[in-house]
């Protein structure tokens, strides 16, 4: 057997034990989860309700002064209400349905090897995975713009709806489709005006976050980009960049 297919064979088996490990602790777990469904989606539900009717988005303490770091604050920038005001009056159903809708999308578009399909489980059940998810974290539509990402390049930019995560947003920066996608979120962004010194203050005020803050969300969104290392199929925007020149030529 060669050097890189025993290492393959090596991290394969680590990976299903890992995820054996992890999901026998979710299940040992579970009636303390099934008390967390739903909690982040409720909060940030409930600011968007408030922000709708005249009230603050952000927390008055946020503002005033520093503070520690709590469920309940609210850290994401204000162009996220583009996101949460629909889904005030959405089906609840939806916040995690679109999500999920669009990872499955990238997974068929991409049709990863195997090795690649036990890295991606390996990121499924890293313990942050199932938490924000059950939770409705917006995390989790960070994560779908990045799955999107890797199939239309333009979609990754709105990863920085959760900006402790921007590298990921970078993915297709080469791609001018994905200039289109900045020049969109820039606009969008631009009518919350004072609401963005808000944040800033909100987020300088913060303490017990720091630049690590989200490094246990990575594993979400590093799951799409191995699906596109390990790809077996090229994505839609690749493809596109292969017919041009017998367009061209034509």
């Amino acid at each position: 057997m060669s050097r890189p297919r025993a290492l393959g064979s090596v991290a394969a088996v680590l990976i299903v034990v890992f995820v054996a490990v992890d999901l026998v602790d979710v299940a040992a777990n579970s009636a303390t989860l099934q008390g967390q469904i739903g909690v982040d989606y409720r909060l940030y539900m409930n600011a968007a309700t408030s922000w709708i009717h005249g009230g603050p988005f952000y927390q008055p303490y946020q503002l005033t002064g520093p503070y520690l770091i709590s469920a309940g604050d609210i850290l994401y920038p204000p162009v996220a209400l583009v996101l949460f005001v629909p889904f005030t009056f959405l089906a609840v159903a939806l916040w995690w349905l679109l999500p999920s809708l669009a990872v499955a999308w990238c997974l068929y578009q991409l049709r990863p090897t195997r090795l690649a399909i036990l890295w991606i489980a390996a990121c499924v059940v890293w313990p942050t995975t199932p938490l924000k998810f059950l939770t409705g974290n917006p995390v989790i539509w960070a994560a779908a713009a990045m799955a999107l990402g890797t199939l239309y390049a333009w979609p990754s930019v709105f990863v920085l709806i959760k900006p402790s995560l921007f590298p990921f947003a970078l993915f297709g920066g080469r791609q001018p489709r994905w200039w289109v996608g900045l020049a969109v979120f820039v606009a969008i962004s631009l009518p919350f005006g004072a609401l963005w010194i808000d944040w800033i203050r909100s987020v300088l005020n913060s303490q017990g976050g720091g630049i690590a803050y989200s490094i246990l969300e990575a594993p979400m969104l590093a799951f799409p980009i191995v699906a596109w290392l390990g790809r077996t199929r090229p994505s839609p925007f690749e493809r596109g960049r292969q017919r041009l020149p017998r367009l061209g030529h034509a």
